[in-house]
């Protein structure tokens, strides 16, 4: 059923909850619904969740779509997106073996450093483009076989978290091009497992299956999930898209030139390629940046990250004041001079990636004195968070051209006050888009290409109607950051040490 009641649906299957989206055919949000959850910490530096919560959530979300008084028949397609490199395994029979290892979980040191020495570094950046990194999928199989061997007999099929969601909708194993692009197992270039690795490191080719470019229609709504879900029966899903290549897609960022910057619970800075850096530009570059498939074919993009950004003001809420509303956190900082009255945040509670590529990494707060109290720590955070995405950002500028302005996506458009100093921090302007639903808009517009209702995700983003906001970096407060980010990237240096 198409017409102009018709409806585009998007799922995010995100570390701290699902979100719902409904488009109409001009783009513009009609409904949304979200469903929190948390994950499992079994070890200090381990995160792990449990696949059937993801499924049970966006069930839940379909029916609070529904309570809004959307009609979920009028439904004519659907997109996924999610966290990236989470590991999701299933047997032969299509039951979960195990908690899926997600992507902030740093217990693959080891493994790393085998795959590391068993394909080598020229190969890894020249196939993958990438190295290989504790939050990938490719060492956590590793680290199964080792660990978990009765567990590893029992894999058959390996998706991502919106892979195993649209699986639970379609009963069709599937991935793409940009959740596969993180698992250090995939040929970026060519956009297709590298079938030569995973056979170097003892993996079952099987095990991973078709990939899609990220808006090719997949299959469609299985009649079980249609009962489960009030989506009717035949509906088609598409492939879908990580959550940050989902995010740029939903407002319009897939053209060389064009930049965004994404603070949910890790901080991502990320920039669209026509092409990809030569071999010996990505051997000589930081290896920590990211050269991922872009949602959109022929096209790629660079993204550096942080892991702890908005998990860290959450660490921070939930141990010094549990059950305080964020903006009440927040607020006070106002009152507090840029730098936190010499109080420096290092945002590493679970090792960090961009610009360290450090399991070890720890966090620390520094030059504490009597004058402190609760809102310097809290600016510290924002602060540190920010200073971490400029380090992103100054990577990046070593592989593309500079970008002078950037769109800002993620929690952090809820606060003016945290969105303001990541601009002062970065001398970056920043564009807000008033509709904000993060990566599950993506999604949903990858899901109306895959149908014909938009060819580009320019002209779903032309047919919104919500007016975007702009904040300008102030250039007094920018050279004050100037003098704290240097503080702030030699306190790392000089604490490196310690954190062994």
């Amino acid at each position: 059923m198409a017409g102009k009641d018709a409806l585009l649906i998007g799922i995010d299957v995100g570390t701290e909850g699902v979100k719902t989206v409904a488009l109409d055919q001009k783009g513009e949000l009609i409904g949304s619904a979200q469903v929190s959850y948390t994950f499992e910490v079994p070890q200090p530096g381990w995160t792990e969740q449990d696949p059937e919560v993801w499924w049970e959530a966006v069930k839940k979300s379909f029916g609070l779509l529904a309570e809004k008084g959307i009609d979920l028949q009028r439904v004519i397609s659907i997109g996924v997106t999610g966290q990236m490199h989470s590991a999701v395994l299933l047997s032969e029979s299509g039951e979960v073996v195990r908690k899926a290892i997600l992507w902030n979980d740093q217990r693959t040191n080891e493994e790393c450093e085998e795959i590391k020495e068993r394909i080598g570094m020229d190969d890894l950046m020249s196939i993958t483009c990438n190295t290989v990194m504790p939050g990938f999928t490719a060492p956590k199989l590793l680290w199964i076989r080792k660990h978990e061997p009765e567990i590893y007999a029992r894999i058959a099929h390996v998706l991502m978290p919106k892979d195993y969601i649209r699986y639970r909708l379609t009963d069709v194993l599937a991935a793409d091009v940009t959740d596969a692009s993180g698992t250090a197992l995939f040929d970026v270039e060519e956009r297709c497992w590298a079938n030569p690795i995973i056979g170097r490191l003892g993996l079952p080719p099987a095990w991973f299956p078709p990939v899609y470019e990220s808006s090719q229609i997949v299959s469609a709504i299985s009649k079980e999930a249609a009962e489960e879900s009030g989506i009717p029966e035949g509906v088609p899903v598409v492939a879908g898209a990580g959550d940050n290549a989902a995010a740029a897609v939903g407002n319009g960022i897939y053209r060389a030139g064009q930049g965004m910057i994404s603070v949910g619970t890790s901080g991502v800075a990320f920039v669209p390629l026509k092409k990809l850096p030569s071999v010996q530009d990505r051997k000589q570059g930081n290896p920590t940046v990211h050269l991922f498939c872009h949602a959109i074919p022929n096209t790629w993009h660079a993204m550096g990250v942080t892991l702890a950004a908005g998990g860290s003001l959450r660490w921070f809420r939930e141990a010094f004041a549990p059950g305080a509303d964020y903006s009440a956190l927040v607020q006070p900082v106002e009152t507090v001079e840029p730098g936190s009255d010499g109080l420096l945040f290092l945002p590493y509670l679970t090792g960090e990636r961009t610009p360290h590529d450090d399991a070890n990494a720890r966090g620390v707060f520094f030059g504490i004195n009597l004058r402190h109290r609760r809102e310097h720590f809290t600016r510290a955070i924002l602060e540190g968070v920010s200073y971490s995405v400029l380090d992103c950002l100054q990577l990046l500028e070593t592989k593309t051209k500079e970008v002078p302005s950037f769109v800002l996506t993620g929690g952090i458009v809820n606060s003016g006050i945290w969105s303001q100093i990541l601009s002062d921090v970065s001398g970056k302007e920043l564009q807000i888009a008033a509709m904000f639903e993060g990566p599950a808009i993506g999604a949903a517009v990858l899901a109306g290409i895959g149908i014909g209702t938009w060819k580009t995700p320019q002209d779903a983003v032309r047919g919104q109607s919500a007016q975007s906001r702009r904040i300008a970096p102030d250039e007094k407060k920018q050279a004050m950051y100037q003098t704290y980010f240097q503080k702030y990237q030699s306190l790392y240096r000089t604490a490196k040490e310690l954190f062994y």
